[in-house]
């Protein structure tokens, strides 16, 4: 039997004796599995149980009972009493459908933190841009985009219209007397 500290216990005798049987209790502690057993007195109510109004630490152990009718005896194997710490209560004792409602509000909430400022932000902007003028291009401009390109100041349309010439030579296989190098 498993019985919070602080709380009341009830040990059970089991017995099929009269409502004379006389019924008493003995103790063997936590750890002593050997006799001599402690003896406690007589059962707490007419039933044959034993009844400890406050359990503490101490209490733990194993309760035995002893049933006496007329010339029959008879014990009982034993109930273990365990005693514990009451579990700790958590800080916020809630439901699982309650956290599942405070954690969808806090997304919401988050939500409307990040996105309403932020278009807010860009409408503002935009409003800036209309209020002066900065959308407006020329489309000239776009149009006319290498005006004024020289073909000749390009190195790559000069290539082209050269044609396939060679214009600069291996020096490995340089010849001295055929010399002919064009300066880049």
């Amino acid at each position: 039997m498993t019985v919070s500290l602080g709380d009341r216990a009830h040990l059970p005798c089991e017995n099929n004796g009269s409502n004379s049987a006389n019924v008493s209790w003995w103790f063997i502690g936590q750890g002593n599995c050997s006799w001599p057993r402690y003896y406690l007195g007589q059962a707490s109510t007419e039933s044959g149980e034993w009844v400890i109004a406050k359990v503490n630490k101490s209490h733990g152990g194993m309760y035995q009972c002893t049933v006496k009718d007329g010339d029959m005896e008879r014990h009982s194997c034993g109930t273990y009493l365990r005693v514990r710490e009451p579990p700790p209560r958590p800080f916020l004792d809630m439901g699982e459908g309650t956290k599942n409602r405070i954690i969808t509000a806090e997304g919401i909430i988050l939500l409307f933190c990040a996105v309403v400022p932020g278009t807010l932000l860009l409408f503002r902007k935009r409003w800036q841009n209309e209020k002066f003028a900065v959308d407006a291009q020329d489309d000239y401009e776009d149009e006319n985009l290498y005006e004024g390109l020289n073909l000749d100041d390009c190195s790559m349309y000069e290539d082209i219209s050269r044609g396939l010439q060679g214009t600069y030579q291996d020096v490995g296989s340089l010849h001295i007397g055929d010399v002919q190098l064009e300066k880049p």
